[in-house]
């Protein structure tokens, strides 16, 4: 799968790097500004500027003529009260595989940050696993992507994303759905790759009340979410799944 730099700045300065996989570069952005606390809601942002455009991310075996991956690499913001972005520099860099991981969080777990009543039937967590890899092209070409899903109580998907990187898969999705103002707070999310504490701030940070995987979650992404209100839900394979947190969402 390609992997390529992907640089957002924000009222003209430099924020993060991220490495990702071409496509979706808005929605990342977005959803990156979003789960890192930089903008509270997409209204903030006054300008959204892709620097060049990618339709989607190339599979592995594909090329592309001249330096068509080496453009529209850039991603601009113009927001209103920008917020925690102090934590930021032109220098912080998001390796794939890495979440850059909000160290000062760690200090306050925020508490009662999750408020949704949002319950789901047991039928539905069975399929949405499965639904969220019947959509992971890229992921059945190159085997080198993860996959993240937001999905209604009924279980239709309203988007699902893939990328090299867990994080910017999440971030895709959400970004897509602030996009075009579809609320979360009464959606879930669903993963392919582990919950960790960074995958569950993400999360509750925007107000996602469950989170879904077909993978563990870490004993601090569990912690995360106990404190936080949010649902946990760990190795769903459409035949069994564990609830780790906040039972009462799940319907039998």
């Amino acid at each position: 799968a390609v992997e390529l730099p992907l640089e957002i700045k924000v009222n003209g300065m430099p924020l993060v790097a991220l490495m990702r996989l071409p496509g979706m570069d808005k929605e990342l952005a977005v959803g990156f500004c979003l789960t890192e606390k930089v903008i509270d809601t997409v209204s903030q942002i006054n300008l959204l500027k892709h620097c060049g455009q990618l339709e989607r991310g190339l599979g592995e075996g594909e090329e592309a003529e001249g330096d068509k991956l080496d453009r529209g690499n850039v991603v601009e913001l113009e927001v209103e009260s920008p917020g925690e972005r102090e934590r930021f520099s032109a220098t912080y860099v998001v390796r794939t595989g890495c979440g850059g991981a909000d160290l000062s969080a760690l200090k306050d777990y925020h508490e009662g940050m999750v408020t949704s009543r949002l319950q789901v039937r047991e039928e539905v967590i069975y399929g949405v696993g499965e639904e969220l890899t019947r959509r992971q092209d890229i992921f059945r070409g190159t085997g080198g992507t993860h996959g993240a899903g937001i999905f209604d109580a009924a279980g239709a998907a309203q988007v699902t994303a893939e990328d090299v990187g867990r994080h910017n898969a999440l971030d895709k999705a959400v970004g897509w759905c602030a996009l075009r103002y579809i609320s979360l707070q009464d959606k879930m999310l669903v993963l392919s790759g582990r919950i960790s504490y960074e995958m569950a701030l993400k999360a509750a940070r925007v107000g996602i009340p469950l989170l879904v995987s077909m993978a563990a979650p870490t004993s601090l992404g569990l912690r995360l979410a106990e404190s936080a209100g949010l649902t946990v839900v760990g190795f769903c394979d459409g035949k069994r799944f564990n609830v780790y947190t906040h039972p009462w969402r799940i319907l039998p």
